[in-house]
């Protein structure tokens, strides 16, 4: 058997990439704390707790997803340097720690930078981590790589509130943040050192578990400089349709209980509908990573535009439970559908050498867009009257992206990957 040295375990029998795809889907469920579907859990206790606004969170979450989204393009070409096994151990610990910090926190300002390290570590690095684990692993199946993955961590995310509202109930949440903290270190560290592999090359493997060499368009192959990169129009089209899909969605669920409340909902009953939404997350990333390793895969940005903007709409009319429902199964394909374009068109357009760079350039476009999701929503209600209101007006952004993913859609210049590419 072929050994992997200081990176990863002994080469197993058969092709080790999906295998990484199990784990990598693994490690972006336990990121759930420190994503928006995870800390709306704790919002209103925190906000009663702590004797502040609902605003006052808002601005928090906000002012620390912002300072994170600083950080992400540092973190990606981190990731690239030392592999995503080193990473992810480091990443644990720390990550684990902020967790920790959210159970201690006794004012707002502690608060913002509990969120600061939450975004930046388990939203933020962990999520990119997770992600570069299986580019390196895939060129032809990337689309359907990542597409299982999207599934896999979205049916692990679906359970997170749900654990996570429960424990806050029995508990409290500061008892919850601080078991949260300990699983993730336990589970992640345990993946990272025993589990991960950087590259099929450390295995003695190739990317898809072919026999041939890689070729171009491969981690061997020429990629793009940061500047190239930033001055390329493919590059703004994902970012355009990144920053609608990031936003809206973190308003959304953000304040799902206040925009379903509108309409009679229980917050729990309005919770209950975080599950078509991971229904939907697991539809729209095995559909449109599927998509994305075929021909026309260019009009797919315009397509999670168009999802998004339809669902805004749903969601700001809508009045009956079908299309209360209908609204949360869009929700939750735009997530997974965005996620699995994004994963796969950014390396068939850059390459995979420096993705983590490229891919933390692209995050932080989504993060800082995340960061304003949330306050946006706040915000809107208090002008338009109400958050579906608000949600009404908001459609119109993703239905202009519509036009401008379709006009100016990225063209993938690499060499095709699997027969039928463009």
């Amino acid at each position: 058997m072929v050994t992997s040295g200081a990176s990863g375990p002994r080469s197993p029998t058969g092709f080790y990439g999906w295998r990484i795809v199990g784990l990598a889907s693994l490690v972006g469920a336990l990121t759930g704390p420190g994503q928006s579907i995870g800390v709306s859990v704790f919002r209103e206790a925190m906000a009663l707790d702590l004797d502040t606004s609902d605003t006052a969170v808002s601005t928090a979450y906000m002012m620390g997803t912002l300072g994170a989204a600083t950080t992400l393009p540092r973190l990606g070409r981190w990731i690239d340097e030392v592999g995503v096994r080193r990473a992810m151990t480091v990443i644990a610990v720390a990550f684990a720690a902020v967790l920790v910090h959210m159970s201690l926190i006794r004012h707002v300002v502690w608060l913002a930078l509990g969120f600061l390290g939450i975004r930046m570590l388990g939203q933020g690095a962990l999520s990119l981590a997770a992600r570069v684990s299986i580019t390196h692993w895939f060129e032809r199946r990337r689309g359907l790589a990542l597409g299982v993955s999207m599934t896999l961590t979205a049916a692990g995310m679906a359970v997170v509130p749900l654990v996570l509202s429960l424990g806050v109930s029995a508990w409290g949440w500061r008892t919850t943040w601080l078991t949260a903290a300990g699983v993730v270190l336990v589970s992640v560290l345990a993946i990272a050192r025993l589990g991960m592999v950087d590259r099929p090359s450390d295995l003695g493997q190739v990317p898809d578990g072919g026999v041939e060499p890689a070729g171009e368009g491969s981690e061997a192959g020429p990629s793009p400089s940061r500047s190239d990169v930033l001055r390329s129009p493919a590059f703004w089209v994902l970012a355009a349709v990144a920053s609608a899909n990031s936003l809206l969605i973190t308003g959304m669920v953000f304040h799902q209980t206040n925009v379903l409340g509108e309409l009679g909902y229980s917050d729990a009953r309005a919770a209950a509908m975080f599950l078509p939404q991971a229904i939907g997350a697991i539809a729209g990333g095995l559909a449109f990573g599927w998509a994305s390793d075929r021909r026309g895969r260019f009009l797919l940005p315009a397509a999670v535009a168009l999802l998004l903007a339809v669902s805004c709409l749903l969601g700001g009319l809508g009045t009956t439970t079908a299309t209360v429902f209908a609204y949360s199964i869009g929700l939750g394909i735009c997530t997974g559908g965005g996620a699995a374009v994004n994963g796969t068109l950014l390396p068939a357009l850059f390459g995979v050498r420096n993705i983590g760079s490229v891919s933390g350039l692209l995050h932080v476009v989504s993060v800082v867009n995340s960061a304003l999701g949330a306050l946006a929503f706040s915000l809107g209600a208090d002008v338009f009257g109400s958050y579906r209101e608000a949600l009404t007006v908001f459609t119109l952004w993703p239905a202009g992206l519509v036009v401008v993913a379709t006009i100016w859609r990225p063209r993938l210049t690499r060499p095709a990957e699997t027969p039928g590419s463009p």
